[in-house]
């Protein structure tokens, strides 16, 4: 079975560290090409050089951009030899780009929204 997080029903705000890294996720997400990495990187792992050539910037360029999302824990290396590959640092993070899309699907094609009724069962708890 999979683990079920706490959810907190008390109408109250996030704490100040969740609310400041969620921030920082968002912040990191609002770069084109940052985006775009993620986008490639939910497909399979690449080399830095393998994605210079997915985006308009030069391999130095996409090291930069790479560094940023690895300090925040959105993507991840592996070595093998002397060449790094990235990858998604874990499931949530492609989960939660693909839910973005999917957001984004909705609206474009104005589709109501359709809760997830797992989810919400286990808000509210009988």
């Amino acid at each position: 079975m999979a683990h079920q997080h706490e959810i907190n029903n008390k109408l109250q705000g996030l704490p100040n560290d969740v609310l400041v890294d969620v921030v920082t996720t968002f912040k990191a997400l609002s770069d084109p090409t940052r985006t775009q990495l993620v986008y490639l990187l939910t497909k399979r792992e690449y080399s830095v050089n393998e994605l210079s050539e997915h985006v308009t910037v030069s391999p130095s360029a996409v090291s930069h951009h790479l560094s940023k999302l690895r300090s925040i824990h959105l993507v991840r290396t592996r070595r093998e030899g002397n060449q790094v590959f990235y990858s998604i640092d874990d499931s949530h993070v492609a989960n939660m780009f693909r839910e973005a899309l999917f957001h984004l699907d909705h609206i474009r094609k104005n589709l109501p929204d359709h809760p997830y009724p797992e989810y919400l069962s286990n808000l509210n708890p009988e």
